[in-house]
């Protein structure tokens, strides 16, 4: 039970963790946004009490103070600014640490003290006695947690008190008199309330008078002839809070239950992960059982295989629900990422994402983030310039990054886009001449060629940058990007024009688990083409294919279509065809046409075999990186079939 309780308090302090750094890089641009300044007094006040529960008291501590200085600035008694900001941000960096002690289940070596002193600095100018509200003995209000401990305290026999305790308006060291005031209910029972807190009182952050909530056995007068023995208290109000508590009770009894059902819960990843393992094997195993019912041409169990089907498709698709997460998981800390490294740059950005609510797949954005974060660093370091030289340019001098996700046919689309220095490819070349990376020849070549200018910059240990720095310059980003992108089933591509900009395209597939597919044979081998980048098939004569520039394309509705001989492209010449197979096959050719962005081209293959769900498994460490092939399925009768790479056909 302790270690699921550990577990939600992980995910749970993670999701306001990110809110309050969301929230924050809100109230930095706009230091009047009193929505963000709630949603982070509410993340962080929540934050604090799940640490309390748990007996996390630096995590305590910490998150108590920062909900003192966000009080403050809800309430207008003190402005932000950027002092204020950067130390909010260094706090939440402080409590990420201790929650990463928590996680690694380790006592926290982490020092809070420099962060309370920081924060406490905010509150030095001592704020005026007049400016305090005064408080009312009536309209005291209490949560429904401390109305149930009040009710515990009295079915125990003792008595609870509300006492007002009003100090002489010229009281001069008030934080003393409320000191000896504490001191004196504390020897006659049990202080359960402070109003306000118990720091403020000490701090002498309050008028002339407070609340206090005391359990004990004694009767109100002796409290009261007790606290009116104390130098310059000047009155005090006491009120027995038994009829408060009977009213609180009686409209209580009456309201429905307060158990809600359950609307949703969590569940381990691992758990998920052996859920779909199990899923892709009934799969395979449903698909062996269509082709046995095929065969046997037994008209009840024929029923019985196709409602199967059915019912295993509905739950595959359930099952691949519970895996999609929305990109937002990733690219919620990207704001603050952005904001801490465009100060390091002395840069100004403006940053905006577009598109956080579309979903992936869980493995894939477990993968995503590092490729995003290096590509939004080189737009932070090599593309969005200084302020000065962008005031030289007549460019605005805040410079603009946003992240574009978009949902395309099969898969998704990401654009990483800055509205800075862009990519000068002849300078780019030269660099690389240079370093002795490629000959001058080449590098003359390169200038005017993106494909090969792409190759270049995605070469391992490439670096346009003469300085090293926490951010870039080391030789390591593009190479990252691309390779992870290629171990993803995906892509990498960019566009840049000098003094405009540059953007880098990100193109991933949906889910790397099940999906669907159209078998085809190449010679005696079979393949699988992911259904989402087919748009149709057709037949056509030898004849209809034509040359252009030596390249065999074919006109389909007054569209130019490349053609791809699959057997060419993958080297399957050596092959001989099945003799059965050859006999069989029409007359006519079979085009698969695949889509690819706005490209278009065609796959001649020997034969359609038709459409079927597969499991995607990867390809062993020897053989995944061959050009052509994403990754490879088992058949229901169980041959492997090889599952086909769109992006690198293409």
């Amino acid at each position: 039970m302790e270690n699921s309780y550990h577990e939600i308090f992980l995910a749970e302090s993670q999701e306001y963790l990110n809110t309050i750094s969301q929230c924050l890089v809100k109230i930095e641009e706009s230091p009047h946004d009193l929505e963000s300044l709630n949603e982070i007094f509410r993340a962080i006040h929540t934050l604090k009490g799940m640490s309390a529960t748990m007996g996390f008291e630096k995590l305590t501590q910490l998150s108590h103070h920062m909900e003192d200085l966000l009080d403050a600035l809800r309430s207008q008694k003190i402005k932000a600014n950027s002092e204020i900001i950067d130390t909010l941000f260094s706090c939440l960096d402080i409590l990420e640490a201790l929650i990463e002690g928590v996680k690694a289940k380790k006592k926290s070596s982490v020092d809070i003290n420099p962060s309370l002193e920081a924060l406490q600095k905010f509150f030095a100018p001592a704020v005026k006695t007049d400016e305090f509200t005064e408080l009312s003995l009536e309209a005291a209000e209490f949560s429904d947690s401390e109305y149930t401990l009040f009710k515990e305290k009295k079915a125990q026999g003792k008595e609870v008190y509300k006492i007002k305790i009003n100090l002489n308006k010229d009281c001069a060291m008030k934080q003393v008199r409320a000191f000896l005031v504490l001191t004196n209910l504390e020897r006659v029972g049990e202080v359960l309330k402070y109003i306000p807190s118990v720091e403020d009182l000490k701090e002498g952050r309050f008028g002339f008078s407070f609340i206090v909530v005391l359990v004990t056995k004694e009767n109100i007068e002796a409290v009261q002839n007790g606290l009116l023995s104390i130098t310059e208290v000047s009155s005090v109000e006491i009120k027995s809070l038994v009829e408060s508590l009977e009213k609180q009770a009686a409209p209580r009894a009456a309201l429905p239950s307060y158990i809600k059902k359950i609307q949703s819960m969590r569940i381990p990843v691992e758990r998920l992960d052996k859920i779909m393992n199990l899923m892709g094997e009934l799969a395979i195993a449903k698909i062996r059982l269509l082709q046995i019912v095929g065969n046997e041409k037994y008209k009840p169990l024929e029923e019985v295989a196709f409602a199967v089907d059915r019912l295993i498709t509905a739950l595959q698709d359930e099952v691949m629900q519970t895996r999609l997460l929305p990109i937002s998981y990733v690219l919620d800390t990207f704001p603050r990422i952005t904001r801490d490294l465009a100060k390091g740059q002395n840069k100004q950005i403006e940053f905006e994402i577009i598109g956080s609510e579309i979903e992936l797949d869980r493995t894939i954005l477990d993968e995503l983030g590092d490729p995003l974060i290096h590509l939004l660093r080189n737009a932070i370091d090599h593309g969005i310039e200084s302020p000065a030289k962008r005031k030289q340019l007549k460019k605005n001098q805040k410079g603009k990054i946003f992240i574009k996700v978009v949902r395309q046919k099969g898969h998704i689309s990401i654009e990483v886009s800055d509205d800075g220095r862009g990519i000068d490819f002849e300078s780019v070349a030269q660099s690389a001449a240079q370093k002795g990376m490629i000959s001058k020849e080449e590098a003359v070549a390169l200038s005017k060629n993106k494909s090969g200018m792409l190759n270049l910059l995605t070469s391992p240990g490439f670096s346009t940058s003469d300085k090293v720095s926490e951010i870039s310059g080391r030789g390591v980003g593009l190479d990252v990007v691309k390779l992870k992108m290629e171990a993803l089933g995906g892509g990498l591509d960019f566009d840049s024009i000098p003094e405009e900009g540059t953007s880098f395209f990100l193109t991933l597939p949906l889910t790397l688990a099940i999906i669907k597919a159209m078998l085809v044979r190449v010679r005696s081998e079979i393949f699988a083409v992911p259904l989402m980048s087919i748009r149709e098939t057709l037949k056509i004569e030898e004849d209809e294919i034509k040359l252009i520039k030596s390249f065999e394309v074919i006109r389909l509705r007054e569209e130019i279509i490349p053609i791809i001989r699959l057997d060419h492209k993958l080297e399957l010449m050596d092959l001989k065809i099945n003799l059965k197979d050859e006999q069989e096959q029409e007359e006519k050719l079979s085009i698969v046409i695949i889509e690819y962005g706005e490209k278009s081209v065609g796959l001649m293959v020997n034969q359609v075999l038709g459409e079927q769900d597969i499991v995607v498994k990867p390809l062993g460490s020897m053989v995944k990186r061959i050009r052509g092939i994403a990754g490879a399925t088992i058949l229901g009768d169980g041959r492997v079939a090889l599952i086909l790479d769109i992006m690198t056909l293409m």
